[in-house]
């Protein structure tokens, strides 16, 4: 791959007014009914910012926010307007960005859990989450147990107690016309939902994805997260390279690796 990404996570009150602008720009390519201003003071309700550049040119791809949250005792991170240039999709950086960001504050007390709360509008930002985080819900495997039910309510009750609608973990925009996603921006095909169970799952539970609803998530953040990642990077560089016998012999060994982790 030809185009490369770096990122650079940046405290909101540091961010130049010239990397507003090029997010500003990235995020109205993707997105409809934008405003600057509304963009520009979401943003600073946050704490940080994963900023996506280009190797070659340095300019901006992508971003990712996040801001801190503390709710009945339970605390987590929020992410919240995540686009990524079309051309930079599938690189995992953005990944990177949010597992180092959140094992770092694991750290500081590694015996309380914690939470990544996000909302998604499409199913890569969802992706992102189910294919890498083994404790996380909604999912399609099982429901969603009462003690993660309510961490999930009291995260989405805290942020948008108007818009939150319970009963389908959904946060549907009344009062003002949210951004959406454009039609021609992560389509989900009748295909992709019959071979993708996630991509299923998730237009399923967010049937006004189209419309700019969102669906509330959970995942938990462990310590051992970052090895898992790094072994699931390893593995899928690995199956490329390998014969088909030996891809065969790869998969019985490989769980059995995984459990150990």
């Amino acid at each position: 791959m030809s185009k490369k990404l770096f990122y650079k996570t940046i405290k909101v009150q540091d961010i130049s007014e010239n990397h507003k602008f090029e997010m500003f720009n990235v995020f109205r390519r993707y997105y409809d009914n934008v405003s600057e201003e509304q963009f520009k003071k979401d943003l600073m309700n946050k704490d940080a910012v994963f900023v996506l550049f280009d190797k070659k040119e340095k300019k901006v791809r992508g971003f990712s926010t996040i801001v801190e949250l503390n709710c009945n005792s339970n605390r987590g991170f929020f992410s919240g307007d995540t686009i990524i240039e079309k051309e930079y999709w599938g690189q995992g950086t953005l990944g990177v960005a949010f597992l180092k960001y959140l094992f770092v504050e694991k750290l500081k007390n590694p015996f309380k859990p914690l939470y990544w709360f996000l909302i998604s509008k499409g199913f890569k930002t969802y992706l992102l989450m189910a294919n890498n985080f083994s404790n996380h819900y909604p999912r399609f495997e099982k429901e969603t147990d009462s003690k993660h039910r309510d961490i999930l309510n009291s995260f989405a009750k805290e942020l948008y107690p108007n818009d939150f609608i319970e009963e389908l973990g959904v946060i549907s925009f009344k009062e003002n016309i949210k951004d959406s996603l454009k039609d021609c921006v992560a389509p989900i095909t009748e295909e992709m939902k019959i071979e993708n169970p996630r991509i299923n799952f998730f237009a399923t539970k967010n049937k006004g994805w189209q419309k700019g609803d969102e669906l509330c998530c959970i995942a938990e953040m462990t310590l051992t997260m970052p090895f898992k990642y790094q072994f699931k990077k390893i593995k899928k560089n690995l199956m490329k390279s390998l014969t088909k016998k030996e891809v065969k012999k790869a998969k019985e060994i490989v769980p059995a690796v995984e459990q150990t982790i």
